[in-house]
């Protein structure tokens, strides 16, 4: 089996399924001729040689969709979840960033920019939109006359749609979407869509960049939902741009995302971002603010795949920050940290000396680290009175994850 692989409107390379050396990429020829060309990824670089399984498999498998939602569309589609390849197929006409993954045959438009058109968007009545988020278990993958492909990458079930003056659309042949949308699960997670909106909403009165986020009531569910940072939507049409998260980026299998089971820590995204970011310093600082706040909502799932790069026009840099749950007021998820800050992974055993040694190990100051601490503990409450008024919040919800951060503050400062 072979695809072809597009970054924006460019042929980049194809991907392969060899006998004896398994699933191969080469970047295309005359794209390596065209001294514009950019590489997909910072994992893989431009070069005329080929790239083993092992080196290309970690950037094209990390567009999939994740643990459950794979298994569910695999299923739903009767391919194997460990084929890669067939589910890129299936899939790839529409990935996160500039990529696009199609057959030889395909006549998908490769295009960066789409119109605004019946070619290429559906309207969903209101009707349609409730039966897509009420079967969103049985039926994991919307296909439109099998003109939608689409992956979202990320283990929580989503809808990738395009929002149109006002109306959603279904995004068709491999135009883009706008939006997110993420139902809340049931039992015990319940409030998950809730949560992520007061976290994403906290985010933005901490002065955090963060795309622009709601929280909806569609088929009796809460539905949040978020702009897409990687689509720019100007009057008549929807521009991509690329991204790629830090597993990407490092060559790290989406099934190893988390440091303990061999995925990046906190150091190896720092060091990424001063090599890759065209501002590094800028970038870093960022970084350091993100990992924070997360350290402040208790966000144990902040992994390598929640923090990405943003390649735009001719800068790279971090992308605002996105998936953010204050997990560790659910008494069922772990309390375990993706990364570890010092010398711990187990949140609650977390002291300024960790942050000290983390500051150590990144090769700065802690006064740099302080500084973040102080900033913060300077807006917080306003942050919090401020997402308070929001009337879609939940007074009870908020008021743990402010708890929960005035304790972190007491430990640190």
């Amino acid at each position: 089996m072979r695809l072809n692989v597009f970054f924006g409107n460019e042929k980049a390379g194809s991907l392969e399924s060899t006998e004896n050396r398994g699933v191969i990429f080469l970047y295309d020829k005359n794209y390596l001729l065209n001294k514009n060309s950019l590489p997909l990824s910072a994992s893989l670089p431009l070069q005329s040689e080929e790239f083993s399984q092992k080196e290309c498999i970690p950037f094209f498998s990390g567009l999939l969709p994740e643990e459950d939602s794979r298994k569910k569309i695999a299923d739903y589609l009767h391919i194997s979840e460990t084929s890669t390849l067939k589910l890129l197929e299936a899939l790839g006409g529409e990935c996160a960033g500039l990529i696009s993954i199609l057959k030889e045959e395909d006549s998908f438009s490769t295009e960066t920019s789409y119109d605004l058109d019946q070619k290429n968007y559906e309207l969903l009545d209101e009707k349609k939109l409730c039966e897509f988020i009420e079967k969103m278990n049985i039926r994991p993958l919307i296909k439109a006359d099998d003109k939608l492909r689409l992956s979202l990458a990320g283990a929580q079930e989503k809808l990738a749609l395009a929002k149109i003056k006002g109306e959603w659309y279904l995004p068709l042949n491999g135009a883009p979407s706008t939006h997110i949308l993420k139902p809340t699960r049931n039992g015990s997670l319940s409030s998950l869509a809730q949560n992520e909106y007061i976290c994403m909403k906290l985010a933005k009165s901490f002065g955090l960049p963060v795309p622009d986020v709601d929280l909806l009531n569609i088929a009796g569910k809460d539905v949040f939902v978020v702009e897409r940072y990687d689509r720019i939507k100007e009057e008549e049409s929807i521009q991509r741009l690329h991204q790629e998260d830090f597993c990407q980026a490092l060559g790290i299998m989406n099934t190893s995302k988390y440091q303990n089971d061999g995925g990046p820590g906190i150091a190896d995204i720092f060091k990424a971002i001063l090599k890759v970011c065209t501002v590094p310093a800028l970038e870093s600082q960022k970084f350091l603010r993100y990992v924070i706040f997360n350290y402040l909502i208790g966000n144990c799932d902040s992994h390598g795949k929640n923090y990405s790069l943003l390649y735009k026009k001719n800068r790279v840099e971090l992308s605002p920050l996105y998936d953010l749950v204050s997990t560790i007021i659910y008494s069922g998820l772990t309390e375990k940290l993706s990364m570890k800050i010092g010398k711990h992974y187990e949140i609650q055993k977390v002291t300024k000396e960790d942050f000290s040694l983390l500051a150590e190990s990144l090769n700065i100051k802690y006064s740099v680290l302080s500084k973040i601490f102080d900033d913060f503990s300077k807006k917080y409450i306003s942050a919090f009175e401020e997402v308070k008024d929001d009337e879609k919040v939940s007074r009870e919800l908020l008021d743990s994850i402010f708890g929960l951060v005035e304790s972190r503050f007491k430990e640190i400062l």
